[in-house]
């Protein structure tokens, strides 16, 4: 399975590069950058794909193409701003998962937080920027769910002293886990992945 910005698609191919399955992507503002971000293929067989420079998750038709649920990511009544870091601010969404309960974990991007959405797009749960003790989230990259129930979360961009990775108990908002190496990795570690968990990670 093969997300393209700029073709704007998702295909599927076998191991001696035979097209399988074309799956046609809708994109507002189309750049080869932002066309799309984290794409993952659901229990479904559908594809739920963070279209970031579109500030949309979308959730197509595997068959169809047809765009089967959406949403807007949105901006809590704030302005746009420019930029990268902490002081940044948009929709620009990275990574979704689906969970187990039918509503979706967003990582919102330069949106500075993680939100859980139902799928009449009510906002149930959500961390933001400054709500974690110590750490201030800057764009929020990839998401993960583990075995246990925590989320494992990136944050790109925040600067010297921030944690890149954050494990964090939804239930209570717990900090289990932090990683900061940003003299090793610098300020721009967008994507990471768990290869360890005691059962299969929600990705």
């Amino acid at each position: 399975m093969i997300a393209e910005s700029g073709p704007a698609r998702i295909i599927e191919i076998d191991r001696d590069g035979k097209l399988l399955k074309e799956v046609k992507l809708k994109v507002t503002h189309s750049h080869p950058h932002t066309d799309t971000r984290l794409a993952r293929k659901l229990s479904n067989g559908n594809y739920l794909v963070c279209h970031e420079g579109d500030g949309f998750i979308r959730e197509y038709d595997a068959k169809t193409s047809e765009i089967v649920w959406d949403y807007e990511v949105p901006l809590f009544g704030k302005q746009p701003k420019g930029g990268h870091g902490p002081e940044a601010f948009g929709n620009k969404c990275f990574a979704a998962v689906r969970l187990p309960n039918g509503n979706t974990l967003i990582a919102t991007g330069n949106g500075h937080s993680v939100i859980e959405v139902t799928r009449d797009k009510q906002v149930v749960w959500k961390v933001e920027q400054t709500d974690l003790p110590g750490i201030t989230l800057a764009w929020v990259t990839t998401l993960e769910v583990l075995p246990n129930g925590n989320y494992i979360f990136g944050n790109c961009h925040a600067g010297e002293g921030q944690p890149l990775l954050v494990e964090l108990n939804p239930k209570n908002k717990e900090i289990i886990w932090k990683f900061d190496r940003f003299t090793t990795f610098g300020n721009d570690v967008s994507n990471t992945q768990v290869l360890d968990a005691s059962g299969a990670a929600l990705r």
